[in-house]
């Protein structure tokens, strides 16, 4: 083992023994990774010295901030316990309970780890429920690595197909292409195609699986009664409407899209800023289907992690703070000062920009197009998102490098960190108008 002091040195050193010295592809930068060494509220320290005011937030799920109080206390309150996993623990149920208060769908509640394992869990249940096998999903939303949803989520445009009736693509080789050919994929926001697709091939869906706002193609919120068209639609056909509130769940509102659109789903997916970081997921929803998973029942449900104790110890510290509403009435009130602010500059600069935000979640797309679904999304100005991303990184605002990522604020972050924001995209624009290009 050697003293690594700078990020590229580490990386390195990093990519000999793991594949592109990242845990997660997504963090891989180029020329090379940033690496971290600490974080606290808004910020975070690089180990090559640089403290960011960070906009990555830990892709959506710090919500309160890094190392609140309460979340650090309860932790090491639970690290002293000396449990870890494998055995069921009051906190747990504690967990479980506030979510079947919060939740609108929530009648009952399994918890998991990752995001991932609660789609792998609640398409398990939707199967198994109706005894069919294909799943519908929408294009441009991310619902984890499992081979069946692994499809379609920024699918390259030569190989998209139609708008209106897309080509299923896998983001991956490896999928088992029986799998992949179980998947029917839609347009956002587009009720109906929706409707053809359901009415064609009912009696062989199991499921639609949607992000009720699609973050993982940046911000793309619903248009109009969309969800409520999408609840009308899934019940008429008898297919399971699944809400993947990976990122929406308790960031919205407190019970999440669900509670803010008014929408109950059949199953709903929660992780992410459930435990400000930590790591846990769940699977909510109607009772009948959740008993499947009973012990004994039509559906296993297992995992040895499931419950562990120090993340049901950081998801009660969180939920305790969430369930007011409060923290999420200081996102939106943020968020809303935000996106008012850059969208007025980009209108006085006279440079073609929409900027859309929710809940702590923003993105700024460089298009003179409304941005409805994943096709709209690519229109953005790649080019010109890169170099709006280092003007902000250059003072230091930590931003992801893809053009359709969403960034994000936490209940830590202050109107004065938002105003710079905004202070840092005047001078970006000035500079753009000055020089002409």
């Amino acid at each position: 083992m050697v003293d690594v002091v700078s990020s590229s040195e580490l990386f390195r050193l990093y990519g000999r023994v793991s594949p592109g010295g990242v845990q997660s592809n997504i963090r891989f930068w180029v020329p090379n990774p940033i690496y971290f060494s600490r974080a606290l509220g808004s910020r975070v320290w690089s180990i090559d010295g640089v403290e960011y005011v960070d906009l990555i937030t830990g892709y959506g799920s710090v919500i309160l901030g890094h190392g609140d109080p309460l979340v650090k206390k309860t932790v090491e309150e639970a690290l002293e316990a000396g449990l870890t996993t494998g055995l069921e623990s009051e906190l747990a149920y504690k967990v479980v309970d506030l979510i079947h208060g919060m939740v609108p769908s929530a009648e009952m509640v399994r918890l998991s780890v990752t995001g991932t394992e609660a789609v792998m869990h609640a398409l398990m249940i939707a199967r198994a429920a109706t005894g069919r096998l294909r799943i519908v999903k929408a294009e441009g939303c991310y619902h984890g690595w499992y081979d069946q949803v692994y499809v379609s989520l920024h699918p390259p445009l030569d190989k998209a197909g139609p708008r209106d009736e897309p080509n299923v693509v896998p983001i991956s080789r490896g999928i088992h292409d029986a799998l992949v050919s179980s998947v029917i994929v839609v347009p956002f926001n587009d009720a109906d195609a929706l409707r053809r697709v359901l009415t064609k091939h009912k009696n062989e869906i199991a499921a639609f699986i949607i992000e009720p706002i699609c973050f993982n193609s940046g911000v793309i919120l619903p248009r109009g009664d969309y969800l409520r068209e999408v609840r009308e639609i899934t019940e008429s056909n008898n297919v399971l409407l699944i809400f993947d509130e990976v990122i929406t769940g308790f960031r919205i509102a407190p019970g999440g899209a669900q509670e803010y659109y008014g929408v109950k789903p059949d199953l709903s997916i929660f992780g992410k800023a459930m435990a400000n970081g930590f790591p846990i997921s769940a699977v909510a929803g109607r009772e009948d289907l959740m008993r499947l998973t009973e012990p004994g029942g039509l559906v296993s449900y297992a995992g040895t992690y499931n419950g562990n104790y120090i993340s049901v110890a950081a998801a009660y510290a969180t939920l305790t703070q969430l369930r007011s509403g409060d923290v999420q009435g200081y996102l939106n009130s943020l968020t809303n000062e935000l996106t008012r602010g850059l969208s007025r500059l980009f209108r006085d600069y006279d440079v073609e920009a929409r900027v859309y935000g929710i809940g702590g979640q923003f993105q700024v797309y460089f298009t003179n197009a409304d941005v409805v679904d994943y096709r709209t999304a690519t229109t953005t100005d790649a080019a010109l998102y890169s170099r709006f991303r280092e003007a902000l990184m250059n003072n230091h605002y930590l931003m992801h490098q893809d053009p359709l990522f969403h960034h994000g604020l936490t209940k830590a972050h202050t109107g004065e960190e938002v105003r710079r924001i905004i202070e840092i995209t005047e001078e970006f624009l000035r500079k753009i108008k000055t020089s002409g290009k």
